[in-house]
């Protein structure tokens, strides 16, 4: 008999029965394939420890490789190696309109983090304003047109920076956050309380040494997580500086269709009021999938950013708009009737029937830089 072993096999009863084949080319142990002996329960365990470290090989492989790794925190970082951040969960958003009955004053401002209330399937959610709106009267009435409100609570949370600590990390701590929401300050010290906001980088193509930028980027248990420049692509932070982190942490998609709102509260301190929606609430979803990264990572690199192919439209409006279950854009030189020069976008949502006209104008506004 050869004693060679055969490696080619990964289970456990081919890697015994490759070691038996290996044994009976020797002389000096005899009872190998005897059930009941001590050998027997040794080639047992050897077969065992082999199996195991076969599969712990296979698997590691598999994650160091985008197309086939399953866990999630591998998956992100093979994204970021090219660039690219999976969309967080997206609140829903509503649009109202609001008439402020029997107020008065030149002007009335509705500030950030008014909130409204809405019922779906018999359970609260609550709808908040991610910024100040001010309106003036016009033959006497005071009206908010189309304000978008989101679902979620309205958060703030505060770091202060410390270069002495190399693992200082800022992240915001909820898995439920619609980064989309994200407004980041940087207050000089406590001390002093000059505030300075950050706009997220959108790429290196702009950021110079003095730009103030911050970057995102997903982190364990889908929390996601910011960092700043270092002196040379983009502002870097001082030793005291406080981070004021604001942002809406939502529910996602459950309170999808919500038409109904009430005021909480007042609004420049009027209660009375009268709500219209000109717009349900749709658009909420949960963070990008394993699967939806896994495809579009790829798609983001090869568009670099740009908006040229049909393709490239196709992967921007997926990252713009997580709830498109579907987009699909060409020329309009394809039409029936070619029109030259522009292009169109059709896109299926996951949620709601139709994207409301507020939705489309934000995916056309993202879309043209």
């Amino acid at each position: 008999m050869s004693n060679k072993l055969v490696v080619s096999d990964y289970d456990f009863e081919a890697i015994k029965s490759n070691l038996k084949g290996f044994l009976q080319g020797q002389t000096e142990f005899q009872d190998y394939d005897f059930e009941g002996s001590s050998l027997n329960i040794l080639l047992d365990v050897l077969s065992y420890n082999t199996h195991y470290m076969a599969y712990l090989a296979n698997m590691a492989t598999n994650e160091i490789y985008l197309d086939s790794a399953d866990i999630r925190n591998n998956i992100v970082s093979l994204a970021k190696m090219i660039g690219y951040t999976p969309s967080s969960p997206k609140a829903p958003q509503a649009n109202i309109d609001i008439i402020i009955n029997n107020a008065s004053g030149t002007s009335i401002t509705m500030a950030k983090g008014t909130v409204f209330t809405t019922s779906v399937d018999g359970t609260s959610y609550q709808y908040i304003t991610n910024s100040d709106f001010t309106t003036t009267p016009v033959a006497g009435v005071y009206k908010f047109s189309s304000v978008p409100i989101l679902e979620g609570t309205l958060v703030q949370f505060k770091y202060t920076f410390d270069s002495t600590d190399s693992d200082q990390k800022f992240i915001l701590p909820s898995n439920k956050v619609d980064t989309s929401t994200l407004q980041v300050r940087v207050q000089n010290s406590s001390d002093d309380t000059s505030i300075e906001t950050y706009a997220l980088a959108g790429g290196y193509n702009n950021v110079t040494t003095n730009t103030k930028v911050y970057f995102l980027q997903e982190g364990r248990d889908g929390r996601y997580e910011i960092y700043f420049g270092d002196g040379t692509n983009g502002k870097s932070l001082e030793d005291g500086n406080i981070i004021i982190l604001d942002y809406i942490v939502t529910n996602k998609g459950i309170s999808n269709g919500a038409s109904s709102f009430q005021l909480q509260g007042t609004i420049g301190g009027f209660s009375d009021v009268t709500i219209s929606t000109t717009s349900a609430s749709q658009g909420g979803v949960a963070g990008e999938t394993d699967d939806s990264i896994k495809l579009n990572a790829p798609l983001q690199y090869a568009a670099q950013d740009r908006a040229v192919t049909t393709t490239d439209y196709e992967s921007l409006v997926k990252s713009i708009y997580p709830n498109a279950l579907s987009v699909s854009a060409w020329g309009g030189e394809d039409d029936e009737t070619p029109r030259y020069g522009i292009v169109k976008i059709g896109v299926k949502a996951a949620s709601g029937s139709t994207l409301t006209e507020t939705t489309k104008a934000d995916i056309v506004n993202k879309l043209k830089p």
